[in-house]
């Protein structure tokens, strides 16, 4: 499978390469605007082409020599359909509830057809017995789970090399726990990131919400997936814990919108990245907030039994990071009335 990931390779850098070009044509170049878009120049949004085109046909050609053709072929169907939604928004910018329904309709698709990603049932390292989940509830949980995400990672979509750095790293810890047939489709997933991250750290692209709302739906499916055909040696817990950082920032931002009486989809500059940039330089709020979703994966991985804690001290952390920056603009607005 060497000269697949070769091959996967060089599409990606070819997308990468060609962003401009990529761009111009399909109506997606990012202009700064003074305001949320400090970019000093119109940038293409090809970032998720880099990534998920490669994956889609990588999937595609497992589906024709693998026995798991339902599986790849529903993978690359609902992650072609829901990057052709982010690439529609890109453009158009789709009314957030118009693509919420969009992206429940794909995820249902999905499940229809590949009953593994419906979640069923739900094992922890901290209870004796799973939970089960029967019928409508296991449906609707699943897709609370894939829009869910879809909605978190894109939030999280706010400084250069946050969501392909997260991704990759949800890559790693998929490939520790994921069955052999999955590697390949996981390798090529790994080379598109690592190359379309060095583009998107030197501002060349964006991953536009083509890119994140493909990568949202991939990672959803991926880690269900696996969850489902390896739950006795990776319990949910773990797999919630790879993702919480992105999702508690997500439900916060959303409550707090809404009780402002804003809408829940509307922007500002009050996400996790904006916080500890207002702490310190912004490659490394970069690194620190990657650490924050590595090391407790890595720490559940090597230490499962503790999986909960983790989790605690994850949320801990978290809080303390907004205490500490809420504190520093009170006091940095005392100076400003004091002058």
């Amino acid at each position: 499978m060497i000269w697949l990931l070769i091959i996967s390779g060089l599409v990606s850098l070819a997308v990468c390469f060609m962003g401009d070009t990529i761009g111009r044509l399909l109506g997606v170049m990012d202009s700064p605007d003074g305001e949320r878009k400090l970019h000093s120049h119109a940038t293409p949004l090809v970032g998720g082409l880099a990534v998920m085109l490669p994956v889609v046909l990588s999937s595609l050609f497992l589906a024709n020599i693998t026995v798991f053709t339902l599986f790849y072929l529903s993978f690359a169907a609902a992650t072609a359909a829901v990057m052709l939604l982010g690439l529609i928004d890109d453009r158009n910018h789709i009314r957030p509830y118009i693509r919420l329904a969009i992206s429940v309709v794909i995820g249902y698709g999905v499940i229809l057809v590949v009953p593994d990603i419906n979640v069923t049932f739900l094992s922890f390292t901290f209870l004796d017995s799973p939970l089960f989940l029967n019928g409508i509830w296991a449906l609707i949980f699943t897709l609370l789970c894939l829009v869910g995400l879809q909605n978190a990672i894109n939030m999280a979509d706010g400084q250069n090399g946050l969501v392909m750095g997260m991704t990759l790293i949800w890559v790693v810890c998929l490939s520790a726990y994921a069955p052999t047939h999955l590697l390949p489709l996981l390798g090529v997933f790994a080379i598109g990131l690592a190359i379309a991250l060095i583009f998107n750290l030197n501002g060349r692209l964006f991953l536009g919400d083509s890119g994140s709302y493909a990568i949202s739906i991939s990672m959803g499916i991926l880690a269900i997936y696996v969850y489902a055909v390896g739950f006795d040696r990776l319990p949910a817990d773990i797999v919630a814990i790879w993702f919480l950082v992105p999702v508690m920032d997500c439900l916060r931002l959303m409550v707090m919108r809404m009780v402002r009486g804003r809408s829940p989809f509307s922007s500002d500059r009050h996400h996790l990245h904006h916080m500890l940039q207002g702490l310190m330089s912004t490659r490394r709020a970069l690194m620190c907030y990657l650490g924050l979703v590595a090391g407790p994966a890595v720490l559940a991985w090597a230490a499962p039994a503790f999986t909960l804690w983790w989790g605690v001290m994850t949320f801990v952390i978290y809080t303390i990071i907004l205490a500490v920056q809420k504190q520093k603009r009170a006091m940095a607005q005392r100076d400003i009335s004091a002058l």
